[in-house]
């Protein structure tokens, strides 16, 4: 697979959602070679155009898939194409299914400041995967831990660019890992404590409106995300 586009100088995998899990699965079969993924929204397309050293971690990442309509809709003003959005709920469903078809070991590491706690992201999982997930909190003592050396799936729900820089710079800490992937907010839609748009609201790509009538503090961000983006990505194509 070698389509791809930048954006802002930052590299998304435009593949079809069928190229994407094939790739996932590849990853998952194949030798015990890490793949790093990330999940890129406008936002995160954004914090990589400020921080070059968060770029070039983007950038080497293994997969970059499109996490929002606005990338998606940005690649269509530069004249490329990216064929479909693949969100970090969409990864975490599918590799979840997949996990439980492997009998893998799945490990999410958790900000303290998470809206769901590790005990109730393992319920969720446990509930609707039936498998039995490791949730924890960062700590350094993590990787000192069984969960961490057999994890053969990594989460991390930090946010951005916080977990990418998080994955990037442990990775042989995970020393079984398969993927690895920053997934944000994903495993707050699995918990109940957010909910998700309609799905009308996310094909014509307002979703962002939903998130901010849950999220009034999201101004400054959704700000970035739906004006300031998008104002770079016409700036940069003059």
């Amino acid at each position: 697979m070698s389509d791809c586009t930048k954006i802002l100088g930052i590299r998304i995998d435009g593949f079809s959602r069928e190229n994407i899990e094939d790739w996932v699965r590849g990853a998952l079969d194949g030798e015990p070679k890490q793949k790093f993924i990330a999940t890129l929204n406008a936002e995160i397309i954004l914090k990589g155009y400020r921080d070059k050293k968060y770029a070039a971690i983007l950038n080497g990442a293994d997969l970059n898939l499109c996490d929002g309509f606005g990338p998606r809709l940005a690649s269509w003003v530069l004249g490329k194409r990216i064929k479909s959005r693949y969100t970090g709920v969409d990864l975490v469903d599918f590799a979840l299914k997949s996990a439980k078809e492997r009998n893998f070991n799945v490990l999410v590491v958790a900000a303290k400041n998470s809206l769901s706690r590790p005990e109730k992201i393992e319920n969720s999982i446990k509930e609707k995967y039936g498998i039995q997930a490791q949730v924890e909190y960062f700590d350094e003592r993590i990787f000192q831990g069984e969960a961490a050396k057999a994890a053969q799936i990594v989460f991390s729900n930090f946010g951005a660019p916080e977990q990418e820089k998080f994955l990037s710079r442990n990775r042989e800490k995970f020393p079984n890992a398969k993927i690895l992937a920053g997934v944000g907010g994903a495993f707050d839609f699995l918990t109940g404590k957010m909910k998700r748009a309609p799905v009308w609201m996310r094909k014509i790509g307002i979703e962002w409106l939903f998130r901010f009538i849950q999220e009034p503090k999201r101004a400054k961000r959704i700000w970035n995300a739906v004006l300031v983006f998008p104002a770079l990505v016409v700036f940069s194509r003059k």
